[in-house]
């Protein structure tokens, strides 16, 4: 009881903590040198493994699963250039073992680091919001015997540079969990997604 009660102040801590990051230091963005919106293809591959062994080498379950779709994002720069703040609208269709529609919406954090860092390595980011399917999502009923349609969502991802600085190619993991018991049903899924991104 102790250690739900625990994850869950946690868990609100690390949401205001983010949100604060995101929305409280954003600047003004009337200057649009300053801003960054973007459009990208994501398309991923849905594993069995829960949060604690999906990174694990050799442990990584991919289930006949899948899905693909389109991202909307808007970026602006915070007051140290290196960081950037935003939201993003994603749109995906899901297949195999799925049948279902999903929309999530994540606010976004963005760090580019300073050089010796790979010169591919475009940046790093991490994304907190809420996912909303169509309908429940057969695997995490598969996995945990229950899910709901609205779960929280975030994503971590590593962006890689492509020609010019306007395109980056991504990888990154797509997650839906009840966040230790903030949403009524102990459910969720891990997904590994790859994507292409252009700066418009």
């Amino acid at each position: 009881m102790y250690r739900t009660v625990f994850s869950r102040i946690r868990l609100r801590a690390i949401a205001a903590v983010f949100l604060s990051t995101a929305l409280g230091l954003a600047p003004d963005v009337s200057d649009a040198s300053e801003t960054r919106r973007t459009v990208a293809l994501v398309a991923g591959q849905m594993t069995s493994n829960g949060i604690d062994e999906v990174f694990l080498p050799g442990k990584t379950d991919f289930i006949n699963a899948g899905f693909a779709g389109v991202a909307l994002g808007w970026e602006a720069q915070l007051d140290n250039p290196r960081w950037r703040a935003g939201i993003e609208l994603q749109v995906n269709q899901h297949f195999g073992k799925n049948d279902h529609q999903e929309i999530v919406a994540p606010l976004t954090i963005r760090y580019s680091p300073d050089r010796p860092w790979p010169r591919a390595i475009d940046s790093f980011a991490f994304g907190l919001g809420l996912s909303h399917a169509t309908s429940t999502p057969n695997t995490e009923i598969a996995r945990r015997g229950n899910s709901q349609r609205t779960l929280v969502y975030f994503s971590l991802e590593t962006a890689f540079a492509v020609g010019d600085r306007d395109s980056t190619l991504f990888l990154r993991l797509h997650h839906r969990s009840d966040a230790y018991g903030l949403m009524a049903t102990d459910s969720g899924s891990n997904a590994f997604a790859l994507g292409f991104r252009k700066s418009f």
